[in-house]
């Protein structure tokens, strides 16, 4: 356990280690207590040198205002055993359930995705009920592409796809009955235009919905806001108004 301080409150950041079949899955609890049961579900995104570091501003905020979180590292990324070669889609879907079963969120208050995940958040969307989800220049993919691991078979598959409309996290956002917050960068050339206007028309049952567009900002949300003050105090905002 460690303990360190966000805004003049006391912040206690609390480790926890998953097994999924041969890997370990390393994450971190954040909170004002040692003994505090998170209610949010952080998913880092896929590049390879990302992990759940990268939004470890923004859990720090949410314990500021005395709401905590999780979030771990997918296999092969961070702190957590594994070689990327071997994940995929669906292999990331299961380990962000069986993160979720160990720390009993079953219905947690929102998951808070990013790039890739953001796929992933919506396929979790049927068996995890999130009151909302916050995604930061979500992707989605399709239905072929979730069993294939990593790697050159998966590449071309991805950038092979023209249509998305019948990826299966679009459908899966269709019966989504929360809040959304949706948040891109003006500048991104990873996320197709068809999948950023997707992700805000297809959510037609959604209680609520918030879209952000960082007009200087890229792909990389997170490196973007952590130089950005402003907008990062305007989301982290936005963020606890859907959790309040």
């Amino acid at each position: 356990m460690t303990v360190a301080v966000a805004e003049g409150w006391p912040m206690v950041e609390t480790e926890f280690s998953v097994p999924f079949h041969e890997d370990i899955l390393h994450g971190t609890i954040t909170g004002q207590t040692w003994h505090t049961i998170p209610r949010v579900l952080f998913l880092h995104g896929g590049g390879a040198s990302t992990s759940s570091l990268g939004s470890r501003y923004l859990r720090c905020a949410l314990a500021d205002q005395g709401i905590a979180s999780a979030a771990f590292d997918f296999s092969g990324h961070g702190r957590s055993t594994g070689r990327l070669e071997n994940a995929s889609l669906r292999r990331r879907t299961d380990e962000a359930l069986q993160v979720a079963a160990h720390l009993q969120l079953e219905r947690p208050s929102a998951l808070i995705a990013t790039s890739m995940a953001g796929h992933i958040a919506c396929r979790l969307i049927e068996p995890l009920r999130p009151n909302a989800l916050v995604l930061y220049a979500p992707a989605a993919y399709e239905e072929r592409a979730e069993p294939i691991r990593f790697g050159d078979e998966f590449r071309a598959v991805i950038r092979s796809t023209r249509a998305f409309a019948s990826s299966p996290a679009f459908g899966s956002l269709e019966r989504f009955d929360g809040r959304l917050l949706v948040v891109y960068g003006a500048h991104d050339s990873i996320i197709p235009e068809a999948v950023q206007e997707a992700y805000a028309s297809r959510a037609v049952n959604a209680s609520s919905i918030d879209r952000v567009w960082l007009p200087d900002a890229g792909h990389k949300l997170h490196d973007w806001l952590a130089h950005h003050p402003r907008e990062q105090a305007d989301i982290a905002r936005r963020v606890l108004a859907m959790l309040s």
